[in-house]
């Protein structure tokens, strides 16, 4: 399913057309590469979401959590909403227990999480890996997954994609939510800068 649910945006991006948001990026740095890094990501570091990242989380988006159990087995689903904390180095995320079943217990066994957010517009795309925990659901958890949900649904069928199709892949039936503390942000749009570091080292990673 979670296939099912990226490859008809996967059809609508082109590798030729380059996303706005990476070439907004590099007109504003006198480096652009100041702003992707090689991955050298060190255990117990903490990373922010720069200024430009914000920009992209106010996009609708698309999600896919990733996680191991105590074996490494993998195991993933999609993710139906996030709210971003004030110290940018935070990010709750939230995903249907109902729909994806393996996705709690392997966070609490292993305590990690990689969250893949997508823009369906342009394919641009970002991970956010580090450290996790389960929390309670709250009311308001429930109305950010309800906006993500519409915001998704809204934009993919303005590429085409019929309604139809979407509902199956969104639900936020037994509502759960991870709190993930950023250690690593990776550049996951196609192309030549996929796999860089994005984002900034937060002071607190140093102490």
């Amino acid at each position: 399913m979670i296939f099912q649910a990226v490859q008809p945006v996967r059809r609508l991006y082109s590798a030729s057309r380059k996303p706005a948001f990476l070439n907004e990026c590099a007109r504003h740095a006198e480096n652009p590469k100041s702003l992707l890094r090689r991955p050298r990501a060190q255990w117990g570091m903490v990373m922010r979401l720069d200024d430009r990242l914000l920009d992209f989380f106010n996009r609708p988006l698309m999600c896919i959590i990733a996680v191991a159990d105590e074996a490494g087995r993998p195991s993933a689903g999609r993710g139906v909403g996030f709210h971003l904390l004030e110290d940018r180095e935070t990010v709750d995320v939230i995903f249907s227990a109902w729909q994806w079943p393996r996705l709690e217990p392997c966070i609490r066994a292993t305590k990690r999480i990689a969250a893949t957010f997508v823009s369906p517009a342009d394919y641009v795309g970002f991970q956010l890996k580090g450290a996790a925990a389960m929390r309670e659901t709250e009311e308001p958890d429930l109305d950010r997954a309800d906006r993500f949900m519409t915001l998704a649904t809204d934009a993919l069928e303005s590429l085409g994609v019929p309604r139809r199709l979407i509902g199956p892949w969104l639900t936020a039936r037994d509502a759960r939510v991870a709190r993930l503390a950023i250690s690593e942000i990776y550049v996951q749009t196609p192309g030549p800068l996929a796999g860089m570091l994005a984002g900034e080292r937060s002071g607190a990673g140093s102490r």
